[in-house]
């Protein structure tokens, strides 16, 4: 059986170790894998590659790839790879969810905590060597957790995460789910249906993306959706960037509506110079590095681990993208 890594990344937290494809060749030795680093390694191996762990996979490659049936994703995301062409031919599509589960939940209570404490202001005053004991008065007043309300899109392996960790602090959670017949979830204290976002962004002091992006969430929170938020609310963001319009992001910002906002993801990236995010106050950028961790790819290499075994043995596989849902 040929299995072809290809896990060509401009970012280099994101690239294969050698090391870890090294681990796979031990722990399966009747295995032929071919670690492909550059495109034309990449084109060579994909005729006869029968499984690919890769985060990347286009239509015109898949056509090449004649005796594919599993495809693993390196990352949880999987807008990358040709879905529909995919699941046309029934191959197989697994990602590598809850992986970044605890490092992305925990930058979110990071933020979070920043945000409510004034860190942005304070480590100004850091850099201007400003002792601004007074000037932290009024909308400037570090702000408590408990009691606080957190409105959560997106439940799966990070939102429940992040929602324990707020529960834990005293938040009350309340949560936008797709599937509402699924039961709840630990730390949720309410579970919504989309059809009821107007109220849970009414609701919420802290508004926490953690969603996929699929064709009901793109641009999912726009100008009406944030002006719909309390006064003084602040939004987070570790989902996806086009979920939310930055554009009108900005503005809510800008006019003093929001009070904050902390965002790991952008619609390009790097995030370009002249972007006023840069110079707004209280909002905290993030280079897309929630997720980074040490140890990351040690868990990776476990969870397709099992998953070849399981394959093998043709048993289910864990973390299966379903077609209906994209993800």
């Amino acid at each position: 059986m040929n299995v072809l890594i290809s896990i060509q990344q401009p970012v280099r937290a994101w690239q294969i170790p050698d090391a870890a494809v090294e681990t796979l060749r031990s722990r399966f030795p009747h295995l032929t894998f071919v670690h492909a680093t550059d495109d034309e390694a990449r084109a060579r191996a994909l005729p006869d590659a029968e499984i690919a762990f890769t985060w990347i996979l286009n239509a015109s490659e898949l056509t090449r790839a004649a005796k594919l049936r599993w495809v693993h994703s390196s990352a949880v995301a999987v807008e990358t790879i040709c879905l529909p062409e995919l699941f046309q031919r029934g191959i197989l599509l697994t990602n590598s969810r809850g992986i970044q589960a605890t490092p992305i939940a925990e930058h979110v209570l990071a933020v979070m905590l920043a945000l409510a404490k004034q860190l942005p202001f304070v480590m100004d005053y850091q850099r201007q060597k400003c002792w601004g004991q007074n000037d932290f008065i009024g909308e400037r007043l570090p702000w408590l957790l408990k009691g606080r309300t957190l409105g959560l899109i997106g439940v799966g392996t990070i939102g429940s995460e992040i929602a324990q960790r707020a529960a834990s602090f005293g938040m009350k959670v309340i949560a936008l789910r797709r599937r509402t017949d699924r039961g709840g979830v630990l730390g949720v204290d309410e579970i919504l249906p989309p059809s009821s976002i107007g109220s849970l962004l009414a609701r919420a002091d802290v508004l926490v993306i953690a969603a996929p992006l699929t064709a009901e969430t793109e641009y999912l929170i726009g100008g009406p959706e944030l002006a719909r938020m309390k006064k003084g609310a602040v939004l987070i963001n570790v989902g996806r960037a086009r979920i939310v319009d930055n554009s009108a992001l900005v503005d809510a910002l800008r006019s003093g509506h929001l009070g904050g906002a902390s965002l790991d993801v952008f619609p390009r990236e790097p995030l370009p110079s002249d972007d006023p995010l840069w110079t707004l106050p209280n909002v905290i950028l993030t280079p897309h590095t929630s997720g980074f961790r040490q140890g990351h790819w040690d868990d990776v290499i476990e969870l397709f681990s099992e998953n070849l075994k399981r394959f093998q043995a043709g048993e289910p596989v864990k973390f299966r993208v379903l077609p209906e849902l994209g993800y």
